[in-house]
């Protein structure tokens, strides 16, 4: 099967007796390794460099034959021709047929790195061919090792070779952790594939998978064949998923993988993926047909994704997914997948760009729809279509003058809000006035919308129009200074930020907000000129933004260590449109207040903060403090804590979040590994996510395994108390093989920041 034999190896075998493979190795120590299970030693040379092409070079103790004809050798033979020396005790050499026959052991090694060692050896020197018995041998090509063992090794060619009895694996020099054993091993390097006939994974001396036939490419290309199965196990019951590839083509390729889920029923699963020189994509399908956990039937995802490139010019694309139900991923995924498949993306695109009237042209036809799921309590506020939508921004440089003019023609359309048309037209001048340490950038542009409705129930249709000047001036400069902090030399920045907007105000109430939001607030933030993503809503805007951050570099090679900052915006006149379109009675002089700083604060230890205080409320908007040591890949304890007002704090849930995230991957011993993750909400009290595992690696690299158990937050039941779901994660990662189980490594990088991978940790 393509899974044991994973095998991306390149060509010959490698050698070692039977008793390399016994349990007295099988789990590798530092000191398990015994000289007699390191990999057989490479034939030594005459030292009198390579023989002549097509000449053998005879060395020995004792040589005597018939010249042309008839040789006989005795004590230190070495036999040399091109890149192969075997050396034995005794041979004969029939030079009319080029053969040579050993007595007892010898030692063969062809191209400097592959090696056979075994007794009897049959080898004809013209053809590159023979026949040994009880071998070991070891190879290694394109960063590929390869080592094992023969009861029978028949060499071909030199370019095809076969075995019997045979163990072999990818692991260090008398690791035998794990290895493929197989009744009958052939294999083609010509053709790149080998066959492996009753084979079977052994891992600590138990058998742990079999197959009766099995081809596997020898290049570390692609194959058809079985992949490793997938083991998990949660609140669901246990499932087994068993793919199979299937190579179609070099440019295309297939997985079609069935998965039994103890307590729901078999989910048929599958991948097609395609390559050409100026489109891809793939598409994924998942079908569950009789769910015995849900109502639901005929359970399925369609994700379908492709990119094209027409022209130079012309590129397209479409992103389609669609699911069965509501339920489906909070039923049959992860949390993280659950928390971003609420609007699922139906869309389809073609770009152009393009020089044009000496500037540059971005344009873009847009067709997007979206499935939107229900939360657990059935609330969905399904967004807008956009059928379609042309947008285009073209810009022109005349030295420090940039023209720059933004269009768009946009349909909006609702079955459960009013329908209509946006044309939206926004030229703007800017003139960038810099050199090394600073720079001015004035502004001047006309933001003109016009809205074309649809009549909706007691809505009579309509048109309105909206245009607004823009102003703005944004400068900054950049100080440097060096700096010595615990010892350590640092250049440090000192980077004050101006920006003054004008925006005059007006009442938006009578337009409709079609793809409009509040940004987040940020540092960044203050220096836009609109607090509203989209078109729909601009706001009023006669205010200074004034920013100040600090940055400290590392003095040799200019790596960003640590940034803090801080920044306010003053109003000179009440920036008062609401998202809803409405004038605020209640007057703005100052915006909220953003402070914020992250990175390295000493040798181990990262902090990080940020801190967003309304000053209209007169309350912490949001405010977020981390603090994470980092002595060494593999060593990470981080603290974290997370305040925010009105915010999802689980799916289906809203209120003020308040979160503590307690996370860490330490060492217990030098190849055993602990790590979890507590995220804990104060209010409402609740385990959002618990999460605990081990990782240990071998000493010897040759394998590692993971076990992972998660459980977390996956909605609200019916008498309103949270519900969790378990998951249950193993993965058991042979050196040069598939995994065999389920990985989990997504959400630990998710969830422990610093987290590394124990075969990184110890490569």
């Amino acid at each position: 099967m393509t899974f044991a034999l994973g095998l991306a190896f390149s060509g010959s075998l490698f050698a070692a007796d039977n008793n390399m493979w016994q349990a007295s190795g099988s789990f590798c120590s530092s000191s398990a390794l015994q000289p007699e299970n390191t990999a057989p030693s490479p034939a030594r040379s005459s030292g009198e460099g390579i023989p002549p092409n097509g000449a053998t070079r005879i060395t020995a103790d004792a040589l005597d034959g018939q010249t042309n004809r008839h040789h006989r050798a005795s004590g230190n033979v070495i036999v040399e021709r091109g890149d192969e020396i075997l050396n034995a005790e005794q041979i004969d050499y029939d030079q009319t047929q080029g053969l040579v026959s050993t007595e007892g052991a010898f030692t063969l090694t062809r191209s400097g790195s592959q090696t056979v060692q075994g007794e009897n050896l049959q080898y004809n020197l013209n053809e590159r061919s023979g026949t040994a018995h009880n071998t070991r041998f070891d190879a290694e090509a394109d960063g590929r090792r390869l080592q094992g063992s023969a009861e029978n090794l028949h060499l071909h060619n030199g370019k095809r070779y076969s075995a019997d009895s045979v163990k072999f694996n990818s692991c260090r020099p008398g690791d035998t952790s794990w290895y493929i054993q197989a009744a009958r091993l052939d294999a083609d390097n010509e053709k790149g594939i080998g066959v492996a006939r009753h084979a079977k994974l052994v891992f600590g001396g138990i058998p742990i998978l079999y197959t009766p036939w099995a081809d596997f490419p020898l290049n570390g290309g692609r194959k058809s064949g079985f992949l490793a199965p997938t083991l998990s196990g949660g609140s669901d019951g246990f499932s087994v998923e068993l793919p199979y590839y299937f190579n179609l083509a070099p440019n295309y390729d297939a997985t079609l993988s069935p998965k039994l889920l103890t307590k729901r029923g078999i989910q048929f699963n599958g991948e097609f993926r395609y390559l050409q020189p100026n489109y891809s994509g793939s598409l994924h399908l998942n079908y569950l047909p009789h769910d015995r956990l849900s109502p639901h039937s005929n359970r399925y995802r369609a994700i379908f994704q492709h990119s094209h490139r027409f022209t130079e010019a012309v590129s397209g694309g479409i992103d389609f997914t669609q699911v069965s139900d509501d339920d489906y991923y909070r039923d049959l995924h992860n949390i993280t997948d659950t928390a971003t498949s609420v609007n699922l993306n139906r869309s389809a695109w073609l770009d152009y760009k393009h020089h044009l009237a000496g500037g540059y042209l971005d344009a873009r036809l847009l067709v997007q729809k979206y499935q939107t799921l229900s939360d657990d309590l059935g609330n969905k506020n399904p967004p807008y279509s956009t059928l379609p939508k042309l947008s285009a921004n073209w810009q022109r440089h005349f030295g420090n003058l940039a023209l720059s003019v933004h269009g768009s023609a946009t349909r909006f359309d609702s079955s459960s809000k009013q329908s209509g048309n946006r044309f939206v037209f926004y030229p703007g001048l800017q003139w960038d006035i810099h050199n090394s340490w600073g720079y001015i950038r004035p502004k001047i542009g006309v933001h003109s919308t016009h809205y074309r409705l649809n009549r909706f129930e007691d809505i009579p249709s309509r048109s309105v129009n909206r245009t607004l000047p823009v102003m703005n001036v944004e400068s900054g400069i950049t100080l440097e200074r060096d700096s010595r902090i615990f010892g350590r030399n640092y250049v440090q920045t000192l980077e004050p930020k101006l920006f003054y907007n004008y925006i005059p105000s007006k009442q938006q109430n009578s337009l409709p907000n079609f793809d409009s939001s509040e940004n987040d607030f940020s540092y960044a933030q203050l220096f836009r000129e609109n607090i509203y993503s989209g078109s729909d809503r601009i706001n009023a805007a006669n205010s200074l933004s004034l920013g100040l951050q600090s940055k400290f570099l590392d003095k040799h090679d200019g790596t960003e260590l640590f940034r803090a900052g801080i920044g306010q915006k003053y109003h000179f006149s009440s920036d008062n449109v609401l998202l809803d379109g409405r004038i605020d009675s209640t007057p703005r002089r100052r915006s909220d207040l953003i402070l914020f700083g992250s990175g390295k604060i000493h040798s181990d230890w990262y902090a990080e903060s940020n801190w967003h205080y309304s000053e209209n409320r007169r309350t912490t908007e949001r405010f977020n403090a981390g603090l994470r040591y980092n002595p060494a890949a593999g060593k990470t304890v981080s603290l974290r804590y997370k305040y925010s007002r009105k915010e999802e704090i689980y799916n289906g849930f809203y209120g003020n979040l308040r979160h503590i995230d307690f996370a860490a991957q330490w060492p217990l011993t030098p190849n055993l590994y602990a790590l979890g993750r507590l995220n804990y909400s104060i209010r409402p009290r609740s385990a959002i996510e618990q999460s605990i595992g081990l990782e240990y690696k071998n000493p010897c690299g040759c394998w590692s395994l993971s076990a992972l158990v998660q459980r977390y937050a996956s909605g609200i039941s019916d008498s309103g108390s949270i519900r969790h779901k378990t998951a249950f994660f193993v993965t058991l990662q042979l050196k040069g093989l598939s995994n065999v189980g389920s990985n989990p490594y997504k959400q630990l990088h998710l969830g422990i920041p610093g987290y590394t991978k124990t075969n990184e940790v110890n490569p």
